[in-house]
Formats: C-alpha cells, structure tokens, sequence
C-alpha cells in the first residue's frame, strides 16, 4: 500500500498558501476531500490499520476539511457519505509501520489463529493497543463530524 505516484508525493510536500477568503477556505477543503476521496478508490484499505504516512497529505489537514465539507453542504444525503468516507480516516494511525490486516484467519476445525499457527505476544500487545486508538479515533472523529452536521443542519438555507 506504499505510496508511489509522484502526485501524492507532491501534494504531500506541496507547499498550501494560506487563502484568504471563505470561498478559498471551502474551495480548499474541498480539493483535499476529493484527494482523499481518489485515495480511497485507489487503494483497497478494507478494514486494515494504515500508519498516516500512507495518506495523500497530513491526517489533522484531512479531518479540517471533511469537517468544513460536511458543515457546508445543504443535501443531507451527502453529508452522510462524507462522514461515512471521514470516519476511515480513523484506519490512519501515526507510528504503525507496515499496515495492520484486520482480518480473522481460520484454521481448518473453524478456529481462528494465525496463518502460522502462532501468534506472538508482542504482536497481540501492538494490535491489541491499535485496536484502542482506533475505537478511541473513531469517537473522537465521530464527534468532530457529528458537530459539523449539526452546523449543516442549523445554518439558515438561501434560496436564489
């Protein structure tokens, strides 16, 4: 799953003027969400733990912009897809290394183990920790998202 094409390197390392009206902001947020969004479509990432060095740009930059995304969008339909694809953002942890499987592996009496046979302690200790940190993501992005729907759903609608 490492990275490899030359634009997600560059829009990593791309350097983001600061805009500087309301207009810019969204039209801003909006180019990431849609990266993360080409991102996702371009990678399998199932129900595995990534370290967020994958992602096309930083994790906090993302999140920012599904939040304003979603606090700015009128179909409320839509909103819940954007939130549905924000909450994968919840996979991308710091320091993981290589991507976690998270998948159960069964042996041939229906048991679940390891494709080896074994599993070592050290390793039920780092996914056992991951596991925490990504229910304790998932709570903390589902209440960035939750207050970002709110914003949507109280803001006055303009009708031209």
């Amino acid at each position: 799953m490492r990275q490899s094409s030359h634009a997600n390197r560059e829009a990593k390392n791309e350097k983001v003027s600061r805009p500087q009206s309301d207009a810019q902001i969204l039209e801003a947020a909006h180019r990431l969400v849609e990266l993360y969004l080409v991102y996702l479509r371009e990678h399998e990432t199932g129900n595995d733990i990534f370290d967020t060095r994958e992602l096309p740009t930083s994790k906090d930059a993302l999140v920012n912009a599904f939040r304003v995304v979603i606090a700015t969008e009128n179909r409320p339909n839509v909103r819940a897809l954007l939130v549905k694809a924000g909450m994968t953002l919840a996979q991308f942890q710091d320091n993981i290394g290589e991507p976690l499987p998270v998948r159960p592996v069964a042996d041939v009496n229906g048991r679940r183990q390891c494709s080896n046979g074994r599993i070592g302690t050290g390793r039920i200790r780092k996914f056992d920790r991951v596991l925490i940190q990504l229910d304790e993501e998932r709570v903390r992005l589902g209440d960035i998202f939750q207050s970002a729907l709110r914003m949507a759903e109280n803001k006055p609608v303009h009708h031209a």
